[in-house]
């Protein structure tokens, strides 16, 4: 039996298309800032497919580019004087280059403006359940399992992961859940063992290629949420061909988690807007 194959294009655009409806009915525009710092390639898609997104629907982009050699006490200086004008929303695109404190100039960021949750204080309100909005890639997977209506209770779900985009708003949002939750990372000794008892597998990684089919179980939900970048190629966690045997269903990379990651970055930014 043939898996469900995602279509995150199909979800994302489904997001767009109301936030476009809801930001026609506004008198201002939500305006968005991102700050890219150097020319990383995949930067500079990422930032150009969000700024595609912003603008199709209505909301103003602003986009501050600084060189790759930029101090960190200029940063925080240039972040400090963008923060100055009326903004409803403000990422930081990363990786940021060697040499700058990704901690430090994350935290510069104002938390009431904070679309992509990484600030200690948004990171906080999600610990203790006081946010408003989620992670956008964390909100990108729940969205693709809810609107498959996949059941949580009793699940067996195994994270793989653990870093800032993903595994950790991730843990937080599922531990709350009716699931058993099994977090590993790229310390976790014997993975195949873990992931094979996953119902619902979430890998986070950004490692190309490294869930194989035979470390899942038959009729697993899969959910590739890593990223990375062979030569040009956008490649995700899952081996698709071998895992796609197995999987009732599965996200494509790319097509899957990234479509929906952006609109629920601009859906961020418009309820800031709203409030």
């Amino acid at each position: 039996m043939k898996p469900i194959v995602v279509d995150g294009k199909k979800i994302a655009d489904d997001i767009l298309k109301r936030l476009k409806k809801e930001i026609a009915r506004r008198r201002s525009r939500p305006h968005l800032a991102v700050v890219l710092v150097g020319s990383d390639a995949a930067s500079l898609t990422y930032v150009r497919k969000k700024q595609e997104a912003a603008e199709a629907i209505g909301v103003k982009f602003s986009l501050y580019r600084f060189p790759e050699n930029i101090s960190q006490s200029q940063l925080i200086v240039e972040m400090d004087a963008i923060q100055e004008d009326p903004l409803d929303g403000i990422i930081v695109q990363l990786p940021l280059p060697k040499g700058l404190d990704k901690k430090a100039i994350l935290n510069r960021i104002r938390p009431e403006i904070d679309v992509d949750f990484l600030t200690w204080v948004s990171l906080g309100k999600l610990l203790i359940g006081e946010n408003q909005m989620l992670p956008p890639a964390a909100a990108a997977v729940m969205e693709i399992l809810e609107h498959h209506r996949i059941i949580f209770k009793a699940k067996h779900v195994v994270l793989v992961g653990s870093g800032d985009l993903i595994g950790k708003p991730l843990k937080n949002i599922l531990v709350k859940l009716p699931l058993t939750l099994t977090v590993c990372n790229k310390d976790t000794k014997n993975l195949p063992k873990f992931t094979r008892m996953a119902d619902i597998l979430i890998s986070g990684v950004g490692k190309p290629g490294m869930i194989k089919g035979s470390m899942v179980k038959q009729g697993v939900v899969a959910i590739d949420a890593g990223v990375s970048f062979e030569g040009r190629k956008l490649k995700g966690d899952l081996d698709f061909a071998s895992v796609s045997k197995k999987a009732s269903l599965i996200t494509p990379t790319p097509g899957g988690v990234g479509p929906i990651t952006v609109a629920k970055l601009l859906e961020n930014t418009v309820i800031n807007a709203a409030r």
